[in-house]
């Protein structure tokens, strides 16, 4: 799979991972680590995946379909993460609410961005 930019809010169908699309949530300013995420039933939970464009490989989140429970904060956490923003004026580390482990590491196989293949 031949590196594509994604942007905050595109919905990306891939290949092996069923009909229902995640949403970008986090971009890094080069665009090569993207962070995604789409709903889990019930909505109190979230299926996360992230692409590694360097490598040419999307890992999952580890939880096994289960999702992480996760409130509104979160995908402000990850953008001002890419993007070395302090969590306020006297911070001394970068603002990270968590830390996931993304595995099963497989090529990058995408379907459709926003609806377009």
């Amino acid at each position: 799979m031949d590196f594509r930019v994604l942007s905050l809010g595109d919905k990306v169908v891939f290949h092996d991972a069923g009909p229902q699309p995640f949403n970008v949530r986090a971009v890094s300013p080069d665009h090569r680590i993207v962070i995604l995420s789409r709903p889990l039933e019930g909505g109190t939970s979230a299926e996360y995946t992230m692409i590694d464009w360097d490598k040419e490989r999307r890992g999952v989140d580890g939880t096994n379909g289960r999702g992480f429970v996760v409130g509104s904060s979160v995908h402000g956490h990850l953008h001002r993460f890419f993007h070395g923003h302090r969590q306020d004026a006297g911070a001394e580390h970068l603002a990270t609410q968590s830390v996931m482990t993304f595995g099963n590491w497989t090529m990058v196989s995408i379907a459709t961005v926003n609806g377009q293949p």
